[in-house]
Formats: C-alpha cells, structure tokens, sequence
C-alpha cells in the first residue's frame, strides 16, 4: 500500500512507520523539517508540511496524490509558541477529511485517545473527538483507535511524566484523588494499525486500546522503577491535587517559550482524571486482549544505562539550564549596574579606561542575551554555543589582562570551568526526541 503517516516522526508514529517499512509497504511522512525527521526516522519518503497551515481541503491536495491510505498519528498535547492544539487536531483534520472525500482513497485510519469526547476540559481530549466525529459522519472507509496510556521504548507527555517520577530517589511523590489508568503497549498500538489495514472493506470502526486491569498512578511508576532496574523508594509523597497546581500553570507558561514539558496541565489532567477504555474492543481488532501493564513492560528491550540516565535526569535538565540562565542574566545585569567597578578590573590590567568599560558594556550585554536565550525552546541550543563561546573568550582574556585571578582566593575564574562543564552536558541533552 502507499500510505500518507500524519505524525510520522512523533512517539507513535515513529514505530508505526518502522512496522510499515518492515512489511513492505511505501510510506509517506509529512514534516515540519524532512531533514531532521529523516534523521530520526530513516526508509520512508518525506514530505514537507505543517498541519497548522493545512486547513482546507485545497491545502491537501498535493499530499493526497497517488495515495491509498490515510493514517493520522499526529497530535500536540497543548498548544504553545510551536503548536497549536485546535488548528493541528481540528482544523487540518476536519479539511483532511473534506479533501479525501473526494480522492476515492482506500482507508482513514485516525490514532485518538481514550476518554476524547466534545464536552471534555481539555483542548486535546475535544479536538481528537471533534475530528472522531466528523472521521464518523464522513461515510469513509475508516477505523478509528482509542489507545490509553500509551507505553513504550521512548516516552512521552504523560508516559514521559511517570519514567521521570520513577527516577526520583528515595521517594514517590503522588496525588490523592486520582483516577485509575488503562495502559497498553506501543506493540499493541501498531498492531491494531496493522490489522485495521488489513481489515476486509468496507469497515466503519471505533476500538479502544486498553488493558484489561487499570493502575493506580503509584503501581505504574512503581512499574517502571523495577522495568528501569532501579530501587523501590523508600517513601511515599501524597499531596493533594491542588499542590501541583502553581507547578502546572509554571510550565504552561513556559510552553509559550516553545517548552514541551510533562508537568503542562493538559497531561497532568490526563493521568488526574484516568485513563479507560473497553478492553474487550480489542479482542474483535487484535484476536486477544491488549497486554497487560507487567506483559508491556518486559516485552521492551531491557533497560540500559541510557533509560537510567534519561530518567534521572529529567528534572535535573530543566534546572540545570534554568541555573545557566540565572547565572548570564545577574552577570549582566551586576556589570549594567556596576559599570565602573567592572571596568576598573581591566584598567588594573593595563587596559585604558574607556576600553575597558566598552568591554564591560558589550559583555554584559551578550550575558543577558545569552540567558534569554537559554529561556525560550527555539534559541536554546544557539545560546548553549554562545555561552561557551564567550565562556571560553573570558577564560583566554583572563589569562592576557587579569591572570592573577586564577591565584585569588575567592577563584573567580576557576568557577567558569564547572559552568562551561554545565553548558556541555545541556547541550548533550538538548535534543527533543
């Protein structure tokens, strides 16, 4: 078949284009930026597009030739500076829908959620049901899938959320008042993909993805902590719902500085509210119920050092670079405040005095840029190769007009070094996926 993967380089669509590839079907993935998706997710041909700006029919009309199959894996948890959660599940969708109407294409296949529905609280549970609906009402050749907490090799969103929570030591912190959660596996999700190609037309079909038994949010991470290979913690942390609220609301802010975090409160009331479906969906789909939690987990590669190392650094990442930002913008807003004693440091050096505070001003003013830079997605990773950059000129500058800093007591210079050592590992930590 050639199909058209919407969200082909994301969590799920990355392992439904791979079991694409593997059974010898031609696969078409749409990107924002084909290069780097490519990287990501090499074998299929890529295509260059942005679901928030394909929202008419006429829009798709170039995507859809010499195409048999639609399957949308797309989706953004919450909209913020790079998505926008109604245009991108709702809009592009619904015009998607209108255009293949009139292509006599084979097959949609739409990836949903559990617990989608109109009246829901959050922008990502209503648009996946708005475009469940009208996938529905469309007289196409479709089947729609409703998978829970979805678990696999990689993480993320709430999936990501629980290996982060399993890599905290010594405790486990959770919420009271949580409903249960359905998980399956990523396994279970691509061969539900699988089998509803395979389908015998026409076929019009809803299908929750669900496990049989649900979890308490505890049990899952406790789950991972043990899939991880790490120590049971030792104590447990139950604070009400509303403590993590001021937390929540803190990394909705910051989506709108283009971070994807966990934390952000559409995924917090995901696992909050519960994850469930109708397990027995799945039997008629796959021929036997999806796996269980415990199944799911020993089914995946074994974890490594890697899966230990992302999960324990999850937090740690955020505050580490929230740390380097902290750092450039006091340092250049002291050398705005302190121009003259700044400056006075080089003139000790041999520097002439008007020089030297041109030199203060201009770094002070990269400081700040630098750590403005560090607070918004987009610019993190060209801020990180500043930083270092202008770490490594005021180490080399130190040694020319000031060395005796690297000999005073309070080692000005030599607390550069642990900061460029910092700005390293973020850099080695930068990439999303």
């Amino acid at each position: 078949m050639t199909i058209l993967l919407l969200g082909a380089s994301g969590f799920i669509g990355s392992e439904i284009a791979r079991a694409l590839v593997a059974r010898g079907d031609m696969v078409t993935g749409l990107a924002r930026d084909p290069v780097e998706s490519e990287r990501h997710v090499p074998g299929i041909r890529w295509i260059k597009g942005d679901l928030r700006q394909l929202i008419s029919p006429v829009d798709w009309q170039r995507q859809l030739s010499g195409i048999d199959v639609i399957i949308n894996a797309s989706g953004a948890l919450q909209t913020g500076l790079r998505d926008n959660v109604n245009r991108v599940q709702g809009d592009a969708i619904l015009a998607l829908i209108s255009a293949v109407k009139a292509s006599g294409l084979r097959r949609f296949i739409q990836i949903s959620a559990s617990n989608a529905a109109p009246d829901a609280k959050t922008d990502f549970m209503a648009s996946k049901a708005l475009a469940d609906d009208a996938l529905a009402t469309s007289g196409l050749d479709h089947v729609i899938l409703r998978p829970g907490l979805v678990l696999g090799r990689n993480a993320f969103g709430g999936t990501e959320l629980i290996r982060f929570l399993a890599g905290l030591p010594f405790v486990s912190p959770g919420l009271s008042g949580l409903k249960p959660v359905q998980c399956v596996g990523m396994e279970d999700v691509v061969s539900g993909v699988i089998a509803a190609l395979d389908l015998a037309s026409p076929v019009a079909l809803t299908c929750d993805l669900v496990e049989e038994e649900a979890h308490s949010l505890s049990d899952i991470v406790a789950a991972h902590q043990k899939w991880l290979g790490l120590p049971a913690s030792s104590w447990a942390l139950t604070l009400p719902k509303s403590a993590i609220l001021p937390v929540s609301a803190l990394a909705d802010l910051l989506g709108w500085l283009g971070w994807r975090s966990p934390l952000r409160s559409t995924a917090l009331a995901a696992l909050s509210n519960g994850v469930s479906g109708n397990a027995k969906d799945a039997r008629h789909l796959l021929g036997r119920a999806c796996h269980p939690l415990e199944t799911i987990l020993s089914r995946l590669p074994p974890a490594g050092k890697a899966d230990r190392w992302h999960a324990r650094l999850g937090f740690l990442f955020p505050a580490g670079l929230l740390s380097l930002a902290i750092l450039w913008l006091v340092s250049g807003m002291v050398g705005f405040a302190r121009t003259a004693e700044a400056a006075r440091l080089l003139v000790n050096g041999g520097m002439g005095f008007s020089a030297a505070q041109a030199c203060v001003y201009a770094g002070s003013a990269a400081d700040m840029m630098i750590g403005l830079g560090l607070l918004v997605r987009p610019s993190m990773k060209p801020a990180l190769f500043a930083s270092l950059t202008v770490m490594a000129a005021y180490l080399a500058g130190s040694v020319i007009v000031r060395p005796d800093l690297w000999s005073d007591p309070l080692a000005p210079m030599l607390k550069v070094l642990p900061a460029f050592v910092l700005t390293l590992a973020c850099l080695a930590m930068a990439d999303e996926r």
